[in-house]
């Protein structure tokens, strides 16, 4: 402490008399001060300054009057330290801007399934004449208020990767129409009858299905019922292919829909084939937007925000 203290009068005297800074025998430092002014000392910590180096750059020293801090740390932008550095004034978060709320919208939709046989149903020689089903589930698409989301789930007629498709479907709706998927609650469920009661849905492909009912809840759209699709949907809003689109055309065709919406990733040729002279029209998408065009016969936009 004896060694800060000469060093401290030192220099106050080089000042009060007009000499040129003297140049001592140790390392001068400048530290800010919580009252904002400066303490020179042998010693400095990571918001001090050195302005005397020890027998070294000697001239450099005497260009830059004591007192001066040339770098670092303005008094009022210096970070805390564990010392006694003036912190910073705390920057106030951002607000967040609260999108519209609204009431649930609940919207059913038909999700395209190919069934399987067991392997030991197949090895017994069970046959399936008609493996393309369609199960028409309801996508409930509500605001939460205290901005906790997304809350998505599914109940227990879905698995693992019809949650994981969910998820991916509500964020792409949310990012193409503008809406903060913070302020969102989905949920997927199924009304189940007798004949349904076993009923149990997995997989990716009714991705795109699933965004185009949440962003037509968010635009207040409605989505014509003679259409039905397939495809996968990722974070770029881009529509992937799927597989077992023969069964799922069947299916539809089936069911009656008029319209089949499917990947444009997906051979072309075999499609317009097994579509074409038949009371079912192949419609192909490579985008969210087209298939939302398709399914509502509206354009997707961004939700207007107060």
């Amino acid at each position: 402490m004896a060694s800060r203290v000469f060093i401290v009068a030192l220099l106050s005297f080089a000042v009060s008399v007009g000499l040129a800074p003297v140049t001592a025998l140790a390392d001068v430092w400048t530290c800010v001060q919580e009252d904002g002014s400066y303490l020179f000392t042998d010693r400095g910590d990571a918001y001090c300054r050195r302005i005397v180096e020890k027998d070294k750059d000697r001239d450099r020293a005497k260009e830059a009057p004591i007192g001066v801090v040339k770098e670092g740390p303005s008094p009022a932008s210096a970070a805390p330290t564990a010392g006694n550095v003036q912190a910073p004034a705390s920057v106030p978060a951002k607000p967040v801007k609260v999108p519209p709320a609204f009431r649930t919208v609940i919207h059913r939709v038909p999700v395209l399934m190919v069934n399987q046989l067991s392997a030991q149903q197949e090895s017994q020689g069970f046959y399936m004449a008609n493996r393309g089903e369609v199960a028409l589930v309801d996508l409930a698409v509500s605001h939460v208020a205290s901005g906790t989301g997304p809350e998505v789930s599914t109940d227990s007629h879905f698995g693992g990767n019809m949650d994981v498709s969910l998820r991916a479907a509500v964020s792409a709706a949310a990012k193409a129409v503008g809406y903060d998927p913070r302020f969102l609650r989905v949920r997927l469920s199924v009304k189940t009858s007798i004949l349904q009661s076993g009923l149990y849905i997995d997989g990716p492909s009714a991705g795109a299905v699933l965004a185009v009912g949440v962003a037509s809840a968010l635009l207040g759209d409605q989505i014509r019922p003679e259409v039905c699709m397939s495809g996968t949907i990722d974070e770029n809003l881009d529509v992937g292919p799927v597989g077992g689109l023969e069964e799922k055309i069947k299916g539809c065709r089936r069911f009656n829909y008029r319209e089949m919406v499917v990947p444009s990733a997906q051979t072309s040729m075999d499609l317009a084939l097994k579509g074409k002279g038949s009371d079912i029209t192949i419609t192909e998408v490579s985008t969210l937007d087209a298939a939302y065009q398709t399914a509502t016969g509206q354009s997707l936009r961004i939700v207007t925000l107060p």
